[in-house]
């Protein structure tokens, strides 16, 4: 008996030992951004081939939440109810592969918008997506900001996640004025709060040819909350908008909500009743009154990761969409149906006009 006891108490030492371990080196190591920081153009190009002043008045963008390669149609995921933690790395390899292609194939847009981009993360195996994708748009500039920058991730203990670097990256084949990194509101929940995210916009500022300017805007709203964050979130991102409006220049945001857009009917492709708030929401339909969000309500865009995705049963639905301002006139915006083979999420592309 006594054998047993110590046993059992060395045990919960070691665990005490090592949760405290882990909190203090989370601590430690936590990622920190400013309120505001300016982003590095990482493959500047001369404004010969992106010129600083866009002179057309038609611009086209793609938005879409690459799962960091991790998060294909073979895989459910132990957040959201699943069991898998890390993708194989064929998964993955396979996954990249099939991003790059479509990129290759869209490299007319004008302006891509990426969410979920790693570069040097345990769960996708090391690879340095941000630099993989631009090579297949070389006449892009792109920039890139981390809002997920953790040295190691404990959880799940039995299989820890690890190292995770990554963020959002927008490439466009015009040069920007500038790209800034705006912080966003995050969880306050302690420890969890030292292993998360830091969310945050992705700003680049373009000079248009009768001298306002275009505001695009990438971002990823909070989704693992109860929605209190996420609305500090798009209170900022509201000031934010509604100021530069108020200077006569033109606004785009896109992205990955984790909410449906206001007029969605959220059970549209509800193959069994779902109960899960997290997919039961609609975004607020006077978020700023006069704007615009345009989504493709006929194309799902992203897939609850409970269970492998099967097209019979696995619930899908819009949450990945733009708003813009009232002098943007919408020409166009579909979704990209690729069966939810290479990520979670589905791209969208828009074509847009400034009115003069």
């Amino acid at each position: 008996m006594k054998q047993f006891l110590l046993f059992i108490g060395i045990l919960l030492i070691s665990a005490i030992l090592y949760v405290g371990g882990m909190i203090l080196f989370g601590i430690a190591t936590k990622f920190k951004p400013a309120p505001i920081e300016t982003v590095e153009l990482i493959s500047p190009k001369s404004t010969t081939e992106n010129p600083k002043t866009l002179t057309d008045s038609t611009f086209t963008f793609l938005i879409w939440n690459v799962g960091y390669g991790g998060l294909g149609k073979e895989v459910d995921f132990f957040y959201d109810g699943g069991k898998m933690v890390t993708s194989p790395k064929e998964h993955v390899l396979k996954n990249n592969e099939g991003m790059k292609k479509l990129f290759a194939e869209h490299k007319d847009i004008d302006f891509i918008m990426l969410q979920e981009v790693d570069r040097e993360s345990k769960r996708s195996w090391k690879i340095d997506q941000a630099e993989q994708f631009a090579t297949v748009l070389p006449e892009h500039n792109y920039a890139f900001t981390p809002n997920y920058d953790v040295k190691y991730l404990p959880f799940p203990f039995t299989n820890p996640i690890g190292k995770v670097y990554g963020g959002l990256q927008t490439l466009s084949k015009y040069t920007p004025l500038e790209s800034k990194r705006i912080a966003l509101p995050g969880i306050t929940d302690f420890p969890r709060k030292l292993f998360y995210l830091e969310r945050c916009l992705l700003m680049q500022r373009y000079k248009l040819a009768n001298g306002k300017d275009l505001i695009v805007i990438n971002t990823h709203f909070e989704a693992y909350d109860d929605g209190s964050v996420k609305k500090e979130q798009m209170a900022l991102t509201k000031k934010i908008l509604e100021e530069e409006y108020a200077k006569g220049n033109y606004v785009i945001l896109g992205g990955d909500w984790n909410i449906a857009p206001p007029s969605f009917n959220v059970h549209t492709w509800e193959k069994v009743k779902e109960d899960d708030p997290l997919y039961l929401k609609n975004n607020d339909p006077n978020y700023i009154v006069g704007w615009n969000y345009n989504y493709d309500s006929t194309t799902a865009t992203n897939r609850k990761n409970k269970f492998s995705f099967d097209l019979k049963s696995t619930f899908t639905t819009v949450i990945d969409y733009y708003f813009t301002s009232p002098n943007i006139e919408l020409k166009e915006v579909k979704g990209i149906d690729l069966g939810f083979d290479f990520s979670d999420h589905q791209p969208v592309t828009i074509k847009v006009s400034i009115k003069e």
